[in-house]
């Protein structure tokens, strides 16, 4: 348990930090009106935060940085929301103002506008298309032996897959599956349409092509997952290289790799509440030196997206999170008009 001082003196040290990067000794505190302590005093304290995990001391300097354990306590205990962040605020209700009829280029300019105020990567997950409900299940013959089976939900999403028919299958038997696979899935849920497949294999209609079925049905799974991969939007990747932790090369090409390949998303997910997870916390993050916070932004009460931030975990917490919180609650806004 931390005494109210060592609390201050965490936080001082903390915010410090993150403002310009140097290790911070006892010195520099002294010069904070509200760190009214001996410098004999706040050295004592600063070697006990270190003994307990929440400073670290470098080799280049006598001064101490959080460690990611400290980082931890601040974001829990310690960090408050910056007022002067309200200032940007009416810059983002322009955008949102002037792109409010174009929903999907006003959510990639605000996490653009993110990206630039921050230094930071920024992106976006839709809504959960897991909740959307299948309108239509319908197929476009593009030969004798190939369609592209075509999924519409009631969001206006369309998700495509090119399918083989067999040698033996003729369009009007295609057409008859299809047609009972749409009987089957209108209307319900995408989350519930594999199980409802996988229970319809013995259909009466379609059980000679049973063995096509299960494939068509895995083709219909996969069409499923690229819908929720592809409701993704990624900027400022770039913005990783600018920032000075990140001096490992390999670290740098893995964590590229993965924002690249947008891996991310399945770190991320939907989150129901603030999200910040700092260096390994983030399971398969390549280095120990990132924080990824998530901030979720309602659709409805059982809908609803995510905005993440990516950067190292150096980063000014108090100003980044009340910004994040404001760019989703007028996301929120822009699904519901």
């Amino acid at each position: 348990m931390l005494s109210n001082r060592q609390k201050l003196i965490l936080k001082a040290i903390i915010e410090a930090y993150v403002s310009d990067g140097v290790p911070v000794g006892s010195k520099a505190l002294t010069d904070k009106p509200y760190l009214n302590f001996s410098s004999a005093t706040l050295r004592y304290d600063m070697a006990k935060l270190e003994e307990l995990g929440f400073l670290e001391k470098t080799h280049t300097s006598s001064g101490r940085i959080p460690s990611n354990m400290g980082y931890r306590y601040y974001v829990e205990n310690l960090v408050t929301r910056d007022d002067e962040i309200k200032q940007i605020f009416p810059m983002i209700d322009q955008l949102f103002s002037e792109y409010e009829n174009n929903r999907e280029y006003a959510v990639k300019e605000a996490i653009n506008l993110l990206s630039e105020l921050t230094n930071y990567t920024s992106m976006v997950l839709g809504p959960n298309d897991m909740f959307a409900r299948i309108k239509k299940v319908d197929f476009i013959p593009l030969t004798t032996s190939e369609a592209v089976v075509l999924i519409v939900t009631d969001k206006g999403h369309v998700q495509s897959e090119t399918v083989s028919i067999p040698d033996q299958l003729s369009l009007d038997d295609f057409k008859r599956i299809i047609a009972s696979l749409n009987d089957l899935l209108e209307n319900q849920l995408v989350k519930d349409a594999k199980r409802i497949l996988k229970n319809a294999y013995t259909e009466e209609n379609i059980i000679e092509y049973m063995d096509y079925q299960e494939r068509l049905v895995d083709t219909f799974v996969n069409a499923f997952k690229h819908m929720a991969d592809q409701n993704v939007y990624l900027t400022g990747m770039g913005q990783m290289l600018l920032q000075p932790e990140f001096q490992d090369v390999n670290q740098i090409k893995e964590l590229m790799y993965m924002l690249d390949r947008k891996e991310l998303v399945k770190l991320i997910g939907h989150t129901n509440k603030l999200s910040i997870k700092i260096g390994r916390e983030a399971s398969f993050m390549p280095t120990d030196t990132c924080t990824i916070i998530s901030v979720p932004y309602y659709v409805s009460d059982e809908d609803q997206g995510t905005i993440a931030i990516i950067g190292p975990t150096r980063m000014d917490y108090s100003k980044v999170i009340p910004l994040m919180e404001y760019v989703a609650k007028n996301i929120a806004k822009l699904y519901k008009k």
